[in-house]
Formats: structure tokens, sequence, C-alpha cells
């Protein structure tokens, strides 16, 4: 997948991702919060992670992604990782 490095690739296939078909099928959201909750506590999930996969859905280079999205993107990690931290409370 375009932006995905081997990494990501493994820690993808890790929380069932395995191709651009399921990254899209599943979405953004629910990949993050996946990747939020396998690996938050190892490794920190960036927001760069997510201009990589948002870039990944769209297949464009992350650096195209608009500001507004962006801020979209930083909103939702955010969001993600209180309500992750509130899980675990």
């Amino acid at each position: 997948m375009r932006n995905i490095g081997p990494t990501s690739s493994r820690e993808l296939r890790e929380i069932g991702i395995e191709n651009r078909d399921q990254l899209i099928a599943t979405g953004i959201v629910e990949v993050t919060r996946r990747l939020l909750f396998r690996f938050g506590g190892e490794r920190k999930i960036s927001l760069n992670y997510l201009y990589a996969l948002e870039g990944a859905i769209h297949d464009r280079d992350w650096r195209d992604i608009t500001p507004a999205r962006k801020q979209e993107l930083r909103t939702l990690l955010d969001t993600l990782r209180e309500e992750l931290s509130n899980a675990q409370s």
C-alpha cells in the first residue's frame, strides 16, 4: 500500500488488515482504534501514521492531504486516545 512501510504493514496485519481493500472497508476510525488498542502501550501511534493511512486509503501521497482533513485526523486521534485511556481506567 502506498505510504505504508514494513513496520506499519506488520502492525496492520496483526490487526487484520492485509490490503488496501480491507483498510478501506474497515475505515480509518476503526483501524486507528485497533492500532491504539494493540500497540498504544508499546509504541506511540503518531499523527503521521494516520496521514499515511489516509493516503493509503485514497492512493495518494500523505503530503497531499488537505489542512482541513489533517485537523480532522488530529481530532480523531485525540478522541480515540482519550477513549482508550478512559476504558483502561
